[in-house]
Order: structure tokens, then sequence, then C-alpha cells
């Protein structure tokens, strides 16, 4: 067996450096899971100590394995946790716990463009970073320094354990709070010199929306500026249920299509002089300088993740083509996921991280064997074989793509589209061919408003791909709604996935194991539970239809997440103020009226769980019963009741993580 497997290392001893980011990203992972903080000293200490061990260890192979491992772990657990460390003592940045309503000075640093409304950034007085919205207007600019009037909120916690955090994404962004402004009232307005990255965007997203009316105006702004707010939920909805939503988001299709249209502009331009043809490597020329229009379109974009690990691959082919390597391979990948897991290793959890990545990996893994043969056939023939040849990659690159990320959208959106093939192969011609070279031009001359025709062609080209997403929408199949699978088939997909790509034996083949024990896990049904909101609304899941009561205020995005993560269509509504339930075999009696004694003494008889959205009477505590009230939502976070084998526990709030209150778990015995 040791010999087998070092054999195996022999011959992929190659590729064993493809695994050095999954090693940083386990270390960013190990980190963000812990309940407690750790010490800096000691993420540090392990650092170090693994780079000593593995830079002595030369000649004895498996004991350097290991301590690449350790010292790969052990970087992108320092980097995230220096990161952490930094927004917290040199940033100060201290997320809110409680609802704070007052009158604010602020100043500010960018604007969101909604439909009809405006989402800023604001610096305020004291240093604290908040987004706040207000209705559109027209008065405010980037810069400007305003007072309002507005009532600061903290950012929600996960609904369910393992829902999205918007409050560790929040204080990766450095924002303290969020919330809505009113009484709106300039004190000073900004210097021209101010912000001129984000005034600059806000300028080109405003002159495109003016020169390309209506729906079209604002995809076309989204894919220049990254300004997605104005594109209507209804087109939004289209785009994701056809499976084309990432043409919207910039990331590596649209970097890749600028940097190759400015390639072959520069390249072409300066062949039109025979002495520098002659002369000189033009094509080494024309890489150099695509860089500045690269570094452009990346700060117009507003430097989002799939944007900069874009640039980052983009940049590393360029540099490849100066220096007379290989352009594109696994190896550039894996320096792109290094780079962005030492600079922005929070990113690693966000759904942007793994989709690109994924997408990437398994187009590079299929066609590093399997493009040769195609591409020499197409050599050996004319224009027809070559056309051929182009055809069968779009298709073939769209299915690879599609199938690489179907089961992580699946895990993270909780719906797929099986129509996303279809989808791609109308958008990805039109992005590549028409869309984006006549934005390009368009931008480049829009100073000069002689662009008409060009913005009128535009206009058509992305009025057509909105049809075809609202068509491919309507196919069966196009937006399967399904309940969020646990945790472990994230796991082991990721596990097969990388086990495919990252080896170029048939042992790759031993990856298809896990992915196949994952897709046993999609019929895995959600466990029961009971959700107490921190406005006091009552939330239960019985295994087969969430409920809530009629006449209690609703709650539209806690609704919308525990659908969406359910895999259900709709509430069951109760009318009743009382309701009693048998979850897994225990009482559980939900209120949403004031307790009577009188009335409901037969049910606190025989309940062992009781949760009521109004106050309890203290005296009816009892150490074999789980009784919540409203007096338990004090620290303004909700109540989770799970059922373990049967056995109901709370799942409690404890803050001891700089960005978040993390879960607690405390069980109850009857």
């Amino acid at each position: 067996m040791i010999d087998r497997l070092s054999s195996l290392l022999e011959r992929e001893s190659s590729r064993l450096f493809l695994w050095f980011p999954v090693g940083m990203g386990l270390g960013v992972v190990a980190y963000s899971s812990l309940s407690t903080e750790p010490s800096l000293w000691i993420s540090f200490f392990c650092l170090i100590f693994s780079g000593i061990f593995l830079f002595v260890s030369r000649r004895r192979r498996g004991l350097k394995l290991f301590l690449a491992i350790c010292f790969s772990v052990s970087l992108g657990f320092t980097a995230i946790h220096y990161k952490t460390w930094r927004l917290v003592t040199v940033e100060r940045v201290v997320p809110l716990q409680q609802k704070e309503k007052s009158y604010f000075i602020g100043q500010i640093q960018d604007i969101e463009f909604m439909r009809n409304r405006q989402r800023f950034i604001m610096k305020l007085a004291d240093g604290r970073l908040v987004r706040l919205s207000a209705k559109e207007t027209q008065t405010i600019s980037i810069g400007d320094q305003i007072r309002f009037r507005s009532t600061l909120l903290p950012f929600s916690t996960p609904v369910l354990e393992e829902g999205y955090d918007y409050g560790r994404v929040a204080f990766y962004k450095k924002l303290s709070a969020t919330g809505r402004m009113t009484d709106i009232e300039i004190l000073q307005q900004s210097l021209p010199a101010s912000s001129i990255i984000q005034a600059l965007r806000a300028k080109v997203t405003q002159s495109l929306l003016m020169v390309i009316p209506g729906e079209s105006g604002a995809i076309a702004a989204a894919l220049v500026t990254g300004e997605r707010g104005r594109i209507s939920e209804s087109t939004r909805q289209a785009y994701a249920d056809a499976g084309i939503a990432h043409v919207l988001a910039i990331s590596g299709l649209h970097l890749s299509l600028i940097a190759g249209l400015i390639f072959m502009m520069v390249r072409r331009g300066l062949c039109l002089s025979m002495t520098l043809a002659e002369r000189y490597n033009l094509k080494k020329i024309a890489s150099f300088l695509t860089f500045p229009f690269l570094c452009a379109y990346l700060m117009i974009s507003g430097m989002g993740v799939p944007a900069i690990r874009s640039f980052i691959m983009v940049s590393i082919v360029l540099v490849g083509t100066i220096v007379d390597r290989q352009a594109l391979s696994m190896r550039t990948l894996a320096l792109a996921a290094i780079a962005i897991l030492l600079i922005q290793p929070e990113n690693l959890m966000s759904a942007s991280f793994a989709l690109s990545f994924a997408a990437v990996a398994a187009l590079i893994a299929a066609y590093e064997d399997g493009w040769t043969p195609l591409k020499d056939w197409a050599n050996k023939g004319g224009t027809l074989r070559r056309i051929v040849v182009y055809g069968v990659g779009i298709v073939a690159s769209t299915i690879i793509a599609t199938a690489a990320t179907l089961l992580i959208t699946l895990y993270v959106f909780n719906r797929i589209s099986l129509q996303a093939i279809i989808g791609n192969l109308v958008a990805i011609p039109l992005m590549g061919f028409l869309i984006m070279p006549l934005l390009l031009i368009g931008v480049l001359f829009l100073p000069f408003e002689q662009c008409h025709k060009v913005f009128n062609i535009l206009d058509q080209a992305i009025a057509l791909m909105t049809k075809v997403a609202h068509w491919t929408a309507t196919l069966p199949g196009a937006a399967i709604q399904v309940a969020k699978p646990p945790e472990a088939f994230i796991w082991l997909m990721v596990l097969g996935g990388l086990w495919l790509c990252l080896w170029r034996t048939k042992v790759r083949f031993l990856g298809i194991i896990p992915c196949l024990i994952a897709f046993t896990l999609l019929w895995h049904k959600p466990d029961p539970f009971i959700w107490m909101s921190p406005d006091a609304q009552l939330y239960w899941y019985d295994g087969q239809t969430l409920s809530t009561f009629a006449n209690a205020r609703s709650n539209n995005f806690i609704q919308e997440i525990l659908l969406r993560q359910l895999g259900l269509k709709k509430v069951q509504v109760v009318a009743r103020d009382t309701a009693q339930e048998n979850i897994l075999g225990n009482s559980v009696v939900l209120l949403n009226e004031k307790f009577s004694y009188q009335k409901h003494a037969s049910v606190y008889q025989n309940a062992q769980v009781i949760l009521s959205c109004r106050y309890m009477p203290t005296f009816l505590s009892n150490k074999d019963k789980i009784i919540l009230d409203r007096s338990d939502l004090k620290s303004g976070r909700g109540m989770l009741i799970r059922f373990n084998q049967s056995q109901p526990y709370v799942v409690r709030n404890v803050q001891n993580r700089p960005w978040r209150i993390e879960r607690d778990v405390s069980r109850v015995s009857h």
C-alpha cells in the first residue's frame, strides 16, 4: 500500500502544488468555524514553525508532504485571522448590537443605484461605516457631507445554522450597521477631486442609463460598472431561472473578453507598421499594453470578488505570454486562488468564489487532454473545420461549466436550472461577438456623444438576450426549487470535484465516489424546527409544511429565507391564536396571545415545548419543559429549537466572534 502510494505521488508530483490553495482554504474554514476567537500569536507560531520545518525537511518525502499540508493550512488560517485582527484593532470595525435612532452626520463614500431608491455607503462622524437606503434623489453625490435622521439596525444573523451570514459579510466590508435615512440635509458638497473612482463609476452609470433607456440600459450599466440595482426583479429572476445570471455579474467572462478585444486591437494596430512587425514581438507588446485597460475596467467595475479573481488569472496569462510560458493552466488557477486567499481570504465563503473557480477548474481539466485532438483536426483542415470546432467548443464549455456549478448553485441558492445550456448557447456568443465589443467602443467614445448607432445596436442585442432569458425561464425544468441539503453534501462535492480536476492519472476517477455519495443526500429532508424571529414572529416546520400565525405581523424577508431553504413555495397560515403540534412525538404549544391559566392550563400540563409571542408568567418555569417567550429576545436575536433524536433543544445565541453571534447548543432533558 505504501509503495503504491509512493508510486502515485511520483507520477503526480508535478500536480501536488495544486493542492496548496486547498490547504489554505481548509485553514480559512477552520478559523471561521471556531466558537471563540483564538490568539493571533498562536496562528503566527504555527505558521512560522511549520514553514521552518518544511524548509529543513528535504529528504523525507512523506514528512515533507505532511509539513506542506500543515504550512498551507496555517497560512490560510493566519491570513484570515490577521485580517480579522486588523479590522478590529486598526480599522475599529465594531458591529452594532442594538438599534440606534438619532440624527447623524456623515460623508457619502459610495452610491448604489436601485429601482426607485438609492443605497449609500456612509462614513459617520464617529468613524463608523454604515449602509443606508433612501428614496431616489439626484441632489446627493459621492463625497457630500450630510445630516440625516435614521434608525441604525444590526445586520441579521443566519436564520438557520447553515444560512447566509449577513453580519459576517458586512464585517469584512467594514460595515457596522444598516438602515434607512430621511430628512436629508446637505452640509457640504463634495470637492471635485474626492472619490474619483466612485464618482467616475456613478457618472458612467448615469450616462449609460441616459443613452440606453429601460431595462437594456440597466443591464449595460451592470456589465460596465457592476451596478445591478436598476435591473428589475422579474428580469433578474428570468436570468437566474434561465441559468445565465452569471452574465450580469462582472467575472472571468467579461474581463477575458475585454482583455482579448484590447489585445487584438493593439496587436492588429501595431501590425500596420512593417518596421514594428519585423523588429519586435508584437504579441508581447500587445500583452503589456493590455494591462492598463484591464486595470481601468477592474476599478470601474467595483472590484468584486469574481472580477478580482479573473483579473489575477488574466494578468498571469498575459505575463505568461510575455515570458514565453504556457498562458492558461491549472497552475495559473492555483496561483490566482493563493493570491485571493492571501488578500481577501474571507471571500472563500462566498458563492462567487466557489462558482467561478469550480467552472474554470473544470474547463481546464477537461481541455488539458481532451482539446488537443480536436485542435489538431482543425489545424489540418480549412475554415469549415475551425468553425465546427469553435461551435463544439462553445457547446462543450457550456455543458462542462454548467455541470461543475450546478450542484454548488443548488446548495447555495436552493434552486437549479436544467435549461441553462440553452440559455448559455445564446447568451455567450451574444456577449462575445456583439455586446462586449459594442460596450467597449461605446464607453471609450462616451464623452464625445457620437455613438448613437452603436448604442442602438447594443440596445437591441441586450434586449434579444433578455427575451431569450424570459423565454428559457418558461421552459419545463428551468427553475426547480429544492430543499437545502445537509452540510456534508457540499464537503463531498468539493472533495470529489477537486479530486477529479487536480489529478491527471486514472486515480482521478476515484473522485466520482464522494460525488455519488453526495447525490444520495439530495433526498434528505430538512429536520423539524421552531423559529422565533427577533420581532417575536413564530414559524414552525413539522417536516412537511412551514406554518405561522395569520394575524401576526409578517416578515417577508424571513419567510423568503425559510421557504428557500426548505424548498417550499408557500407558508401555511394558522387562523387561530393557539396552535398545538406533535413534532417527532413531542407535544408543542405555540401561542400568539397572552397566556391565560384558565384557558391554557390543560395544554400547559401536557406540553413539552411552549413558545409564546407575548410575555409568559414567571411562575410557569419548569426545568422539564422548554418555555420561551418574548423576554428571551432581549438580545435582539431570534431563538431556534431543534429536535435531536426526538429530543428538543434550544440553539442559543452567544457573542464570541468579532462579526456575529455564534450559536451555542444547550439541551433540555425530560
